[in-house]
């Protein structure tokens, strides 16, 4: 017992001996704990922000073949004003993308199996597209990356009438109004040099774009006319193609890109048209289906401006 008790006399008598010395050595070296952030630190964010307007100047190209002999075809030169924005996400190394679109004016004529060739300047164009990219290979300057989306197209210029007997005995007509749904599948490279300008394509596969709406101009019947016409034709489709863009812009203020490119796409497949045949008093109702295909592209300069944050 008085051996253990000399032995902590001797190790406590140790201990208070080298106090001294510790505390002469207390914040001399490197901190144990981190130093606290400014009061107005702000931390780096992963994300970035662009948000802007475009114009682009579309020229399309319509070209629908109903079988029978009646082909109707359309051609416009059609000036757009664009919405657009993205987002990047540096961590996980994504990006969200979206546009909408709209033509302000319309330039365009058409033909159809009535006669010759019409001017047009009314209808519907517009179009809409949002994109979820993921970019692995990223080095200075080069980014390479893929991407899956949504395209929507309206391409519903007007193309003339066609009338038609309703269930009451009565005429109507109703415009072409043709919307487009598609799927996106596409590879999108971009550059940055000396942080001034930048390069940036898109190239996308459309495997599967779903055709529906009405179109207003058909008219069964010898050269596109039918006494006995009864509805507005409806149409369906299942169209493939692609689309491309390429824009190359320059950073004219800290906050500001201007870039200027081109984009096009280009649509085909077969269609199935349905219409009904009645008499002038509206009965005896018989419905009809037309099989054809259609051709649908649109291309030209872009003009952006844009935000960044």
């Amino acid at each position: 017992m008085a051996r253990i008790v000399v032995a902590l006399a001797a190790g406590a008598a140790v201990c208070t001996a080298a106090l001294p010395a510790l505390a002469a050595d207390w914040g001399t070296g490197e901190p144990i704990f981190k130093q606290a952030y400014a009061i107005d630190h702000e931390p780096a964010t992963p994300l970035t922000f662009e948000a802007g307007l475009r114009y682009f100047y579309g020229q399309g190209s319509h070209r629908a073949d109903f079988g029978g002999g009646e082909t109707h075809e359309a051609d416009d030169s059609s000036h757009f004003v664009e919405l657009h924005g993205r987002i990047d996400d540096a961590v996980t190394k994504t990006y969200l993308l979206g546009n909408l679109g709209y033509a302000a004016i319309i330039d365009g004529t058409y033909s159809g199996p009535t006669g010759g060739e019409q001017e047009t300047s009314s209808g519907r164009i517009a179009y809409g597209s949002a994109d979820f990219g993921y970019i692995p290979y990223q080095t200075e300057p080069l980014a390479i990356g893929g991407f899956v989306g949504y395209q929507y197209l309206n391409e519903s210029i007007d193309m003339g009438r066609s009338e038609f007997y309703t269930s009451s005995g009565g005429g109507d007509s109703e415009p072409n109004m043709l919307e487009v749904h598609g799927l996106r599948l596409g590879i999108t490279g971009q550059a940055r040099i000396n942080d001034i300008f930048d390069i940036r394509v898109d190239a996308a596969a459309i495997p599967y774009a779903a055709l529906n709406g009405t179109y207003g101009a058909f008219g069964p019947g010898v050269n596109g006319t039918d006494p006995g016409q009864g509805s507005a034709a409806t149409i369906t489709g299942h169209l493939y193609g692609g689309s491309l863009e390429a824009m190359v812009g320059v950073q004219a203020t800290e906050n500001i890109m201007i870039r200027a490119g081109a984009r096009g796409y280009y649509l085909t497949g077969p269609t199935e048209t349905y219409y009904e045949r009645r008499d002038a008093d509206g009965d005896n109702a018989q419905g009809f289906v037309r099989e054809g295909e259609i051709e649908l592209m649109r291309w030209g300069p872009v003009i952006e401006l844009t935000g960044t944050f």
